[in-house]
């Protein structure tokens, strides 16, 4: 008992004091503060951020789909297409979506690919041509097994954009605004969610199957505005400096970082990002076993699975793609209601996402995760309970406390876990396994496989009971999380190695642990960088 009142204490206070707003106007990099920096009033990090709108946009897709084919459950005209699936067979029809994004991550990992050996833009085109091909197929399906394969070309599509987009984001952003940036990247998801939400309520009354069919189309927009604009781009300089293509990497950091002045921010920056991937190089072995070869990299390997794997079985799967039959427990059966809900849901997800987002560094990525958490626990528990009493009762105030339930649920679902899926294990991975181990979180994410076979299946056979597991496998969430997660709040992308690896971590540069400086020869001469840096940047002061 007094171990459990210390746990629930220490993590009441870390949230707590989470919430306290630093009052400092500096960051720190390699262990040297900098004035902090106001991006909207910086012409080319302005114009950076704008740009990287293109690649925020990878999430696009999954988002869209998950809610076209919730909105596609109320089109008649899909479900006398289809002769009017339930439960496994439209788990068929939603989970095939998911069958290819699995197919994209094992046992074909092509975003890894792509990313390590071709770039990340170039990534994201190779995923977008196949998007778009899905598609195509998808609009045009004349029966089951088209449409089926359709979507499967889109899971694997979406998956390999997906494995390239948030790594070109977050290897760009600024190092203050990383975080910020990167978790906007999934918050984006609610976005296509919401164009998928209002275009099928938009075409529901159309008297054919253009009904379904215009909305299948759309689902491509996204990625041929990617590939159209992603050229506007730049290439991650992480990337090109692995390529031994310096001279690129750093000019687009002292383009974009250091509004085109060689900045001692700058060519601190470069010189980190430069000596820790050539340890990297030196002291990894480059194979995907380097996920598992040391004690850090093991529990970054594990927190990546899980974080995925978490994120979809915590109850949002019943709403992200079986809200119709979900809402028919409660009595809601008209289509017009139930397309009015979805699309409404979607704009409240996307607003609550957009402001943990931006206060991930204000909070920190443990306490919004467990405060994510905690509160799931409670509004599930609540939802259970009221679904139960209008089963029992058909009371009409019971159904309108699960409306509200489902609601707060996303409210705490997107303050914990919207953003952080994708952006915290970006930033814990260092570069030479960063695009590997993003794909153990795309394998987590698509264990939603399983999920989106069971979920209705189970709400079909035994109704409400089904949401007692959910009730008790939130709470084993709480106390992984609580354990396992580590805590980056404001550390640089390279120095957070050091969390896991301590002084055995490839961190170069001003940061340098000790086990970088071992073998000085290793990392180049990165002398000769720096003076040349400082030398310009003095040169070019106003």
């Amino acid at each position: 008992m007094h171990m459990h009142t210390n746990i629930y204490l220490s993590t009441t206070m870390g949230l707590l004091n989470s919430f306290k707003r630093s009052n400092s106007d500096h960051f720190i990099l390699a262990g040297k503060e900098y004035p902090r920096v106001t991006w909207w009033k910086r012409h080319n990090i302005r114009n950076l951020y704008f740009l990287l709108t293109i690649p925020l946009l990878g999430s696009w897709a999954e988002g869209y789909d998950g809610s076209m084919m919730n909105a596609l459950q109320t089109s008649q005209e899909w479900q006398d297409f289809f002769n009017h699936p339930r439960g496994s067979l439209l788990a068929f029809y939603n989970l095939s979506f998911a069958i290819g994004a699995l197919v994209a991550v094992f046992p074909f990992p092509w975003g890894a690919y792509f990313a390590d050996h071709i770039g990340r833009r170039w990534g994201i085109v190779c995923g977008n041509i196949v998007t778009i091909i899905g598609a195509i197929l998808q609009s045009a399906a004349q029966n089951f097994p088209m449409f089926v394969v359709s979507r499967i070309l889109l899971g694997i599509g979406v998956t390999i954009s997906q494995g390239n987009c948030p790594l070109l984001v977050t290897e760009l952003a600024h190092t203050q605004h990383r975080a910020h940036v990167t978790a906007m990247y999934n918050s984006n998801w609610y976005f296509g969610s919401i164009i998928a939400a209002w275009v099928t309520f938009g075409t529901i009354n159309i008297n054919s199957s253009w009904a379904w069919r215009i909305p299948s189309m759309i689902q491509g927009a996204a990625a041929v505005i990617q590939i159209s604009l992603i050229w506007l781009v730049p290439e991650s300089p992480r990337y090109l400096i692995n390529k031994d293509r310096h001279e690129e990497a750093l000019e687009i950091l002292k383009h974009y970082h250091g509004e085109g002045v060689m900045t001692d921010f700058v060519a601190a920056e470069y010189l980190e990002i430069k000596e820790t991937l050539a340890l990297e190089k030196e002291y990894s072995n480059r194979g995907w076993a380097e996920l598992f070869r040391t004690p850090g990299n093991r529990k970054r390997a594990l927190i990546c699975y899980i974080q995925g794997f978490f994120s979809q079985w915590c109850g949002n799967g019943l709403i992200s793609y079986y809200l119709v039959p979900v809402l028919e427990t409660i009595g809601i059966t008209r289509n017009s209601e139930q397309a009015g809900l979805n699309g409404g849901l979607q704009i409240w997800n996307y607003i609550v996402a957009l402001w943990a987002a931006f206060n991930i560094d204000r909070i920190g990525r443990r306490p919004m995760a467990l405060g994510s958490t905690g509160a799931m626990i409670i509004i599930f528990t609540l939802w259970t309970v009221f679904s139960a009493r209008y089963a029992d009762t058909q009371d009409p105030g019971m159904a309108k406390g699960v409306l509200v339930m489902i609601f707060l649920f996303y409210t705490a679902f997107n303050c914990g876990w919207q953003g952080l899926v994708i952006a915290y294990p970006v930033e814990i991975l260092p570069y030479e396994i960063r695009a590997k181990g993003l794909q153990l979180t795309f394998f987590g994410v698509s264990t939603n496989v399983v999920n989106q076979y069971v979920n209705p299946v189970g709400i079909q056979n035994i109704g409400w009971k089904f949401y007692i597991f959910y009730c008790v496998w939130l709470c084993v969430e709480f106390v992984v999380v609580y354990f396992l997660w580590v805590e980056t709040k404001g550390v640089p992308l390279e120095e957070i190695a050091k969390l896991f690896d301590k002084e055995d971590a490839n961190v170069g540069g001003g940061a340098a642990t000790d086990h970088a400086k071992i073998e000085p020869g290793v990392t180049g001469n990165t002398e000769v960088d720096v003076e040349y840096a400082e030398h310009e940047f003095v040169s070019n002061l106003p």
